[in-house]
């Protein structure tokens, strides 16, 4: 275990040195602070604005963080031959690819708290301000499951990343993506289709492909009357269906990585 973590806080520490990461973050900060700079709209409707808006730069910078951190683990690992002084140590190639894959998600899970907490404390402020009731709890809600849905997104980019190259990774992770966003959309596809072919095929597109729309905080949070039934529980599932389905496509990525020339 001591191994893996060496090798995940020396990612992590990689990572963090990349300019195009930092960037990403860098420019998440700012419009989180310029959506602030909004003065035209009543304070319900700026403050509904400024939450979807801010969710929404989160996720889309942890998106961008997530996919272009993860395809390149792997293949610039082989590309500067590091692999073979790493792997020429008492280090299994699990013990490699779980190291990289946990420095990946703490990279992730860094620049998404870092943007969460701006996020959740000039909200608070705004609410204050507005003489409305601070709902951080709910927004930090939104904030983590924009950090499963990421280690989640994580996990499939690497386990592409075994056996795929970084630029066909790249637009396979991002296809995937947004399939899954869609999981009510293929479902209901799954009930329409007359054809036991075609329902065949979008159920097991529903089931197979990562469902990244369960993840989806928003609705709840901005309009209060959409109700979730049991708020503990939708986070609690969603975050054991993140860590499972991370867990099998690690697995399979292993058993890939095992067998893979390198």
């Amino acid at each position: 275990m001591n191994t893996v973590l060496v090798i995940a806080g020396n990612t992590i520490s990689e990572a963090m040195r990349r300019k195009i990461l930092l960037a990403f973050l860098m420019v998440g900060l700012a419009v989180i602070v310029f959506m602030f700079a909004f003065s035209t709209f009543s304070a319900r409707q700026e403050l509904t604005l400024i939450k979807g808006m801010g969710l929404g730069i989160i996720s889309l910078a942890g998106l961008f963080i997530s996919v272009i951190l993860s395809i390149y683990l792997i293949p610039t690992e082989l590309e500067r031959r590091t692999i073979y002084t790493i792997l020429s140590k008492p280090v299994t190639r699990s013990q490699f690819l779980l190291g990289k894959y946990l420095g990946a998600i703490g990279t992730v899970a860094i620049n998404i708290l870092a943007m969460g907490l701006l996020f959740v404390a000039a909200v608070a402020v705004k609410q204050v301000m507005a003489g409305q009731p601070v709902d951080a709890g709910e927004l930090l809600k939104g904030v983590l499951m924009t950090l499963m849905q990421m280690i989640l997104l994580c996990s499939l980019s690497v386990f592409l990343s075994v056996f795929t190259p970084p630029l066909i990774n790249f637009f396979g992770t991002l296809s995937l993506f947004i399939i899954g966003s869609m999981s009510a959309v293929t479902y209901d596809l799954a009930k329409s289709q007359t054809s036991n072919v075609a329902k065949a095929f979008f159920t097991g597109i529903h089931y197979i492909v990562p469902n990244f729309g369960n993840f989806t905080f928003t609705n709840p949070l901005l309009n209060p009357e959409v109700q979730v039934v049991n708020p503990t529980l939708f986070l609690v599932q969603n975050c054991i269906y993140a860590v499972v389905y991370s867990a099998v496509l690690l697995i399979l990525a292993v058993l890939v990585f095992d067998r893979k020339e390198v």
